[in-house]
């Protein structure tokens, strides 16, 4: 099984491209792809979410699960970011930690398998429809207080019970969309609605494109003012 995968992004619309605070992964060799959204109100989580997209492309979580696999980038995190936060406040914030969601798929003998903590989502498309989403299969259950991945042990309690897996098969010509909540939403919205918002990612082919295509659809009220991030998978033979 062959894939091809190209990543476009966009920061918040007035925010510069530093301020972005999603992150993504692709290694194409090891047929592994992440996304993750760092929460914009919690210190250094576009470190966190970077932290958590290249460990899944280069070491997936074992038979252990994620609480173990988490551990050493919790010990990372702090010990890059802690140090720089010098004002009271902002060591203050920076001790509750990062958080982020995340969405990672693996491709191994003709299946997909994904793991996913909060509303980063996957879409499958297979011939011309969409076959399969996950972890959320509807608009409506986006929310403005998903569960996230922390870079403090503590504020962990209720994620492992939250962790969300699931895999399915592969066939020549499917493709994979990820992504960030703010365009998943927008994504499933226009599902919902009978039109083919994958038709419409597809021809923004360029991240300037990609970066337009997002421009528009926020100036005309249809996706939230949000880091917004797609990776697309093609599947060959």
């Amino acid at each position: 099984m062959l894939a091809s995968a190209t990543a476009w992004w966009a920061p918040k619309a007035g925010n510069a491209a530093q301020e972005y605070e999603d992150a993504y992964a692709v290694e194409e060799a090891a047929l592994r792809f992440a996304v993750a959204d760092g929460a914009s109100e919690t210190s250094f989580a576009r470190q966190w979410a970077e932290l958590l997209v290249d460990r899944f492309v280069h070491e997936p979580p074992g038979p252990g699960g994620l609480r173990e696999w988490v551990t050493p980038m919790q010990a990372t995190w702090a010990g890059a970011n802690q140090p720089k936060a010098t004002a009271w406040y902002a060591a203050e914030k920076a001790r509750d930690g990062a958080f982020s969601s995340l969405l990672g798929v693996t491709f191994d003998h003709g299946r997909w398998r994904a793991l996913a903590v909060g509303d980063s989502c996957l879409f499958v498309i297979r011939a011309g429809k969409l076959s399969h989403a996950f972890p959320l299969e509807k608009a409506e259950q986006f929310n403005n207080r998903p569960v996230l991945l922390s870079s403090v042990s503590r504020a962990n309690q209720r994620v492992w019970d939250e962790v969300r897996l699931d895999e399915g098969d592969l066939l020549e010509k499917d493709q994979l969309l990820l992504m960030t909540d703010a365009l998943a939403q927008w994504f499933l919205v226009e599902a919902e609605m009978g039109r083919r918002p994958w038709a419409a990612l597809a021809k923004a082919s360029t991240q300037e494109a990609f970066g337009a295509f997002v421009d528009m659809l926020r100036s005309g009220g249809a996706l939230r003012n949000d880091d917004t991030t797609m990776v697309r998978i093609e599947v060959a033979a």
